[in-house]
């Protein structure tokens, strides 16, 4: 925020007169009341100084009367797991590794809401009880006096929203030599073949958790047909492999190249299982 130093200008009146003292001078007029500072806009407060709430409301066209995601805001430091979880929200999956190379265990949380209105009813198809509870990955990376909140991510990991489809998270995430992987998968049990699951994994790099690679399997049920994609994107390089279930051996892979360009954020990434990294 810039600060404004006002400038002081003195003025010395001399007196002049002839034969005599000085006439008394008029007194001076009240001064005008100084017109009331403009409201400034409210400042966005950097990542060491936590999160602000965020909603994120759900699309119309969803035929279940789901509530908006109202995702609290978080402490800029903290000095464990629970000190950044807030109320009515639980802990799903902690674990710990160094992810910045300074040797300390920083720590990766995905934490779940809890909230019953979350949970809805369904008449149609799938499950009758559909928990669309919203999560939030949270990093903090470790330091003398507890942790930095580094990642408060909301997007990442895809809110359940339909019925038919299972949910995207179903195992913990890993942190190994440094590097953070998350595996997501998609099944639907109606109005779709696709059975699939992507492992993106990050590195913490120029400030950001950073995507370096990600791995793609999908398998048609009704087909049969198999595509396996490895994305490196620290060489830029993309393996391909399309095959069946019911092949012997798998065809050799095809190699191709992505365009030069900056590693992604987790932000800029997105839905994690939308992502598509070659288009």
């Amino acid at each position: 925020m810039k600060q404004c130093v006002a400038a002081l200008t003195c003025v010395v009146l001399l007196g002049c007169g002839r034969g005599g003292p000085e006439a008394p001078k008029p007194p001076e007029p009240p001064a005008a009341p100084a017109a009331p500072e403009a409201p400034r806009p409210p400042q966005a407060p950097p990542a060491s100084e936590g999160t602000a709430a965020i909603v994120v409301p759900v699309g119309d066209d969803n035929r279940l009367n789901i509530p908006p995601a109202i995702y609290p805001p978080l402490p800029g430091r903290f000095a464990d797991a629970a000190a950044v979880t807030p109320g009515g929200w639980r802990i799903e999956y902690r674990v710990e590794g160094d992810l910045n190379g300074d040797r300390r265990a920083d720590l990766v949380l995905v934490l779940r809401q809890q909230n019953p209105a979350n949970i809805v009813n369904n008449d149609g198809l799938g499950g009758e009880r559909l928990d669309t509870n919203p999560r939030l990955l949270v990093v903090g990376l470790a330091g003398q006096d507890g942790y930095r909140l580094a990642v408060a991510n909301h997007s990442f990991i895809p809110r359940h929203l339909e019925p038919t489809l299972s949910d995207a998270l179903e195992q913990s995430p890993a942190i190994r030599n440094g590097v953070l992987s998350i595996t997501l998968n998609y099944f639907a049990s109606a109005g779709g073949w696709t059975m699939s699951n992507a492992t993106s994994r990050f590195r913490w790099q120029d400030g950001a958790l950073r995507l370096i690679g990600h791995d793609y399997s999908e398998v048609q049920r009704n087909t049969g047909e198999t595509l396996d994609r490895s994305v490196n994107f620290l060489t830029r390089r993309v393996s391909t492999t399309t095959s069946s279930i019911d092949a012997d051996k798998d065809p050799a892979p095809v190699w191709t190249r992505l365009a030069d360009g900056p590693l992604l954020t987790i932000d800029q990434v997105g839905d994690g299982l939308e992502f598509n990294p070659v288009g």
